[in-house]
């Protein structure tokens, strides 16, 4: 199991994945931090929805390579440095050989009030305890965003689920685990996003979730409120998958609102809005299924690019 690598060594250089040239012929590519051979993969075209997407290029490692114990670029040597940086083991913590994250929630109440005790903060119910008290909130979502951009750099949820359990609680405050495949859903991945539907319809959805998919539109559609729509995808042959990101914070707006195209990846809750028809002008019919989310701070959210690594 290896990560995708946005750098290598050539003659013994450093050469970005930025940098390199298709049209030209290298002799071989090794690992930036170790002495495994890799090849480079071209970004290429794909259909999402009702556009095409540019998946981004990378390096890989050769078919029956294996990086070297220790190397920043395993998936071993990764986690270990999440951990390392987290320093928090109800965050984050190695139980039998696995680490066990807690997925938590961040309200608008913390974001906005910055609360100390949990207990303090309005409609909380029996699952306040799911959510982050404001003290660990730079903390937890520096080490979410890690993680975020660790799944996103394998290529599949198994390169994960044997060493990184993901725990919430229930409302009584027992725990329990979420599969990563109800965790992580990516529009680039083929179904993610009709399994994300038919997840959050078929069943009832408490814990938090991680959407990667491409910006359609930013907008502020009334004073001081933003939206963020990701491009639709295809669930079956007329119907639409629509998820729609919320958020009253002025700094995301600004950080996001010239980046149409580019590929945004976001915690949140999630869940199922409405579903609406539309004619097109050569009256064929489509069915939208509506996903909403609401972000209340800019570290939920982040761009992911051929220079993004753990």
């Amino acid at each position: 199991m290896a990560i995708k690598m946005n750098r290598a060594r050539y003659n013994g250089q450093e050469i970005k994945i930025s940098e390199y040239d298709v049209n030209k012929v290298y002799g071989k590519l090794k690992c930036y931090y170790c002495d495994a051979d890799i090849s480079f993969v071209n970004s290429h075209e794909r259909d999402l929805g009702e556009r095409k997407i540019i998946i981004q290029k990378y390096f890989r490692l050769k078919r029956g390579e294996e990086h070297e114990k220790g190397c920043k670029y395993t998936v071993d040597g990764a986690i270990l440095n999440i951990h390392a940086s987290c320093a928090d083991d109800v965050l984050m913590s190695k139980r039998d050989n696995k680490y066990v994250v807690r997925l938590m929630l961040i309200s608008q109440d913390t974001a906005k009030k910055g609360s100390k005790n949990l207990a303090d903060e309005p409609g909380r119910g029996k699952r306040q305890h799911n959510y982050i008290p404001s003290g660990k909130k730079t903390a937890y979502l520096s080490t979410m965003n890690q993680i975020m951009k660790l799944r996103a750099l394998v290529e599949n949820n198994s390169d994960l689920e044997d060493k990184i359990n993901l725990q919430y609680y229930d409302g009584k405050g027992v725990p329990y685990l979420v599969s990563w495949k109800d965790f992580y859903f990516d529009s680039e991945n083929e179904n993610d996003f009709g399994r994300l539907l038919r997840c959050l319809t078929n069943k009832k959805v408490y814990h938090p979730i991680c959407v990667v998919g491409y910006i359609k539109s930013i907008s502020e559609y009334q004073t001081g409120k933003f939206c963020i729509k990701l491009e639709t995808v295809s669930d079956e042959k007329n119907k639409r998958v629509a998820i729609a990101i919320y958020y009253e914070n002025n700094q995301i707006y600004e950080q996001f609102k010239d980046k149409n195209d580019c590929k945004i990846i976001t915690y949140a809750y999630f869940k199922f809005y409405r579903e609406n028809e539309w004619i097109a002008p050569d009256d064929k019919k489509f069915i939208y299924y509506n996903i909403t989310g609401n972000v209340y701070d800019i570290r939920q959210m982040f761009l992911l690019s051929d220079d993004t690594t753990v």
